[in-house]
């Protein structure tokens, strides 16, 4: 029986663009735990957080990932879904990637970024802190560990497809 693929991974890591070709690749679905929770709260994760808080945002993310699993679909989850405990032990029964990448290159990736309410006026040394209290517990849930430091979009889909002999659906890269 098929399962659900979930990329996990820090902020700036890839796993939107990822899960998007990997879901072109395999034809496959690809849901987005953050763009659902818009959807579902019709409003964006900065507003949510700034009007909710982040305990309500997490409660929310909570959810989602248990009622969006579907077979043969990729799941793209927010930074933090591995906060709480539940949604490891959830993950650590699934097939789930890691997609690792440099801190130093994450807060480039992110320099600019928004739409990202727990990194707003954070220092280099602040995101590379918060992604290293992260690490140990996306290593935990991960069957997988992919780096996407300085790997293409296209080279880190590939590689997970390959690493978990999915069929493709005749796409060619």
């Amino acid at each position: 029986m098929a399962r659900p693929i979930y990329l996990i991974g820090f902020m700036g890591a890839g796993k939107t663009e990822v899960g998007k070709r990997m879901a072109e690749i395999c034809g496959y679905d690809v849901f987005d735990m953050d763009e659902q929770i818009v959807r579902e709260e019709g409003k964006e994760i900065t507003d949510i957080f700034r009007e909710d808080g982040e305990a309500y945002f997490r409660h929310k993310e909570s959810e989602v990932l248990r009622k969006i699993a579907k077979q043969d679909c990729i799941i793209t989850t927010g930074g933090g879904v591995i906060l709480n405990e539940e949604n490891r032990r959830f993950l650590k029964g699934e097939q789930t990637v890691f997609l690792a990448c440099d801190p130093a290159i994450t807060a480039v990736r992110l320099e600019h970024d928004t739409t990202r309410p727990l990194i707003q006026k954070k220092s280099q040394a602040d995101i590379a802190e918060m992604y290293e209290a992260r690490l140990p517990l996306y290593k935990e849930c991960a069957e997988m560990i992919i780096d996407t430091t300085s790997a293409s979009i296209d080279e880190v889909a590939n590689q997970i497809i390959e690493r978990m002999n999915i069929a493709t659906s005749g796409y060619t890269s």
